[in-house]
């Protein structure tokens, strides 16, 4: 926690969030918040702490001379050990509490303490966990826990609760939203309620995402900085609308396939008359493996973090085919490592003896590990649809493994 941090996200973004409040600005009054308010709020009350206790400074500004040229490092400045451990505690909070609801949900399903202790150790003790919180000090992990315990309110049909829940989820960031239609194609499907009281389900979903919506973005809304907060759908679109083919930022390049896949989701889903709470379980996964099956969507690293629920699931219901996916969700951090490597460690060098600063070069992304990763950040996805494709060949009967080997017996 103190000596790694990521210089864009901490040092400029989030110093420039907890200034921002010293100042009396709004959240978004500073410009370095990209994501809906949830995070802005956090950071503000980490800035209340870091008043009461005094912390005047929260880095140091440093140069570098590389190769005949001045390099700022990162943004300048670099946050300080005391400041990147302050900054991280919410995030180690909710990797526990995120542990706990992984915990739950295996043992929910499977009604054993050992798998669902297992289950708190995927979760917790993943690496793309501990870079995401602990290293690069981002917030997926307040989002996993909201998105996690959203699933087991939804489990208990506590549907205002799910609402409430996952609307918090999704303000904190968008990802969660992926597995929404299959809770909406789950209660409208119902067929051992009557329609009305599918309706009334349905409504208190939506009546708790809205109250939720409308509380958490009261400020945002009364200051008129609505369309701010709306930067990571609009900003990068527009930033990225140029390209030729997939990236991870431009959403809408995929937008017709998942409209598809949803649409086929919803009706098979429709059409099942029987274990309809395995059939959510099963198109949950599928739901979030959907953008991680294809080559450059998944490109930032830490977002594979919104994969681990699937991977849960998946343990709970076939047991340790789910440390495949689980053990190439690796591809993640190593890509991370690849994408940050000097800047993610520059704290270290700046505040240590363990590394001279002036040592300190810009990264190579474009290295052949870095490479192999990038294109490669599909596999834990991919792999997991094929798993689920397994499955529902096997409940009708067809063993494609088995099939194979005849074959090549033969």
């Amino acid at each position: 926690m103190p000596f790694t941090s990521s210089p864009f996200d901490v040092a400029a973004g989030w110093v420039a969030v907890i200034d921002g409040f010293y100042s009396g600005d709004s959240v978004y009054g500073s410009g370095w918040l990209f994501y809906p308010p949830i995070w802005g709020y956090i950071l503000s009350l980490i800035g209340v702490f870091a008043d009461l206790i005094g912390m005047g400074s929260f880095g140091e500004v440093f140069t570098n001379i590389y190769d005949g040229k001045v390099l700022t490092i990162g943004h300048a400045m670099l946050t300080n050990p005391t400041f990147n451990v302050l900054v991280k505690i919410p995030a180690i909070i909710f990797d526990v509490l995120a542990g706990w609801t992984a915990y739950e949900i295996v043992k929910r399903l499977t009604h054993d303490q050992k798998k669902a202790t297992i289950g708190f150790a995927l979760w917790f003790l993943a690496p793309i966990t501990i870079m995401s919180s602990a290293m690069l000090c981002m917030f997926d992990s307040i989002m996993m826990f909201l998105m996690m315990l959203s699933l087991l309110t939804f489990m208990d049909k506590r549907y205002f609760s799910t609402g409430c829940l996952m609307s918090l989820a999704i303000l904190t960031k968008v990802f969660a939203i992926l597995v929404v239609p299959v809770m909406i194609a789950y209660i409208i499907s119902k067929r051992d309620i009557e329609i009305r009281e599918r309706t009334k389900n349905l409504l208190m979903l939506a009546v708790g995402a809205a109250l939720m919506f409308l509380i958490a973005y009261l400020p945002a809304l009364l200051s008129g900085e609505f369309m701010d907060s709306l930067w990571f759908f609009t900003g990068r679109e527009d930033a990225y609308s140029g390209l030729i083919g997939p990236s991870f930022s431009n959403l809408f390049f995929y937008a017709p396939f998942y409209i598809v896949a949803y649409i086929a989701m919803f009706i098979y889903m429709a059409l099942r008359k029987e274990d309809q709470e395995k059939t959510f379980l099963w198109l949950y996964i599928i739901s979030s493996a959907l953008i991680f099956s294809m080559p450059l969507m998944a490109s930032t690293p830490t977002y594979g973090i919104t994969f681990l629920p699937s991977i849960l699931i998946l343990y709970a219901l076939k047991g340790k085919v789910a440390m495949i996916p689980w053990a190439l969700l690796i591809i993640f951090p190593i890509q991370g490592l690849c994408h940050y490597w000097e800047t993610m460690f520059y704290p270290l060098a700046a505040f240590t003896g363990l590394w001279d600063i002036s040592n300190v070069t810009e990264t190579i992304p474009f290295s052949l590990l870095y490479t192999i990763s990038l294109w490669t950040m599909f596999l834990p996805g991919f792999v997991m649809i094929l798993i689920v494709l397994d499955h529902m060949l096997k409940e009708k009967g067809v063993n494609v493994w088995n099939s194979i080997r005849r074959r090549s017996e033969q």
